[in-house]
């Protein structure tokens, strides 16, 4: 445990001269927001990878306003500003993986805009971003360990937002199921080791939209780290119940 602490307040030492960075935009046709945080702007392969994508935001978002407005003035309407907000924060930390939450939101120029999270996760030591499945003996082994705990969580969470007077299957079939892995986000966090997993659910996945996300936090179980692969034990710990 030392060791790795000690690895990691190494690692924030010689990143300290990263900066957080964030930029806004707001014009006749596009609203453009885009940040990230210390700890990502300090891995130069992640800072290639947002400037590129906050490009490609600012052209398709300037593009997408110019032609809403034009459709919208032909049938008498008026000019709008599609809008395209991104912003990465750092979940967690350890010796090997940094986690980061990538929210975002855009509005195309529909009843309302859309927006989620999820995650990304860089190997330090692969220099690369891997997937959270990867972290395991097999891509889908995480999920006996935190299937029943997540289900029974979120039931408890629908429950308490859809108030004592909510009826059960007065919803489509999906509202009210738990929803598959597959469609959620898992992003691990805690410092110098991962203690929790938050499970994310955007809009229309777990709810309605007016139900907004939903994020359950789950602790790290030993029966977890069983299933981690070997080298990357290390970055978890069992949080104490």
């Amino acid at each position: 445990m030392r060791t790795a602490a000690f690895a990691l307040l190494l690692l924030v030492a010689t990143s300290a001269v990263a900066r957080p960075f964030s930029f806004a935009s707001k014009t006749k046709y596009a609203d453009v927001e885009f940040s990230y945080s210390t700890e990502a702007a300090a891995v130069p392969a992640l800072v290639r990878k947002f400037r590129a994508d906050l490009a490609k935001e600012r052209s398709s978002t300037l593009s997408c306003g110019k032609q809403e407005s034009t459709i919208r003035i032909q049938t008498g309407g008026q000019a709008i500003a599609c809008s395209s907000m991104t912003k990465y924060t750092t979940s967690g930390q350890t010796a090997r993986l940094l986690s980061l939450a990538k929210s975002y939101y855009a509005f195309t120029g529909g009843a309302h805009g859309n927006g989620g999270t999820t995650p990304l996760l860089w190997d330090r030591r692969l220099g690369k971003e891997i997937k959270f499945a990867s972290l395991f003996r097999t891509p889908i082994a995480y999920g006996p360990p935190v299937r029943a705990a997540y289900c029974r969580a979120l039931g408890a969470e629908r429950r308490k937002r859809r108030g004592p007077d909510y009826q059960p299957n007065s919803m489509v079939p999906e509202f009210d199921a738990c929803p598959k892995f597959s469609d959620l986000s898992l992003i691990p966090s805690g410092s110098p080791h991962f203690r929790q997993l938050h499970i994310i659910a955007a809009p229309y996945t777990a709810g309605p939209y007016s139900e907004g996300e939903y994020d359950i936090v789950l602790p790290v179980t030993p029966d977890l780290l069983a299933a981690l692969k070997p080298e990357y034990r290390a970055s978890f710990a069992a949080q104490r119940q």
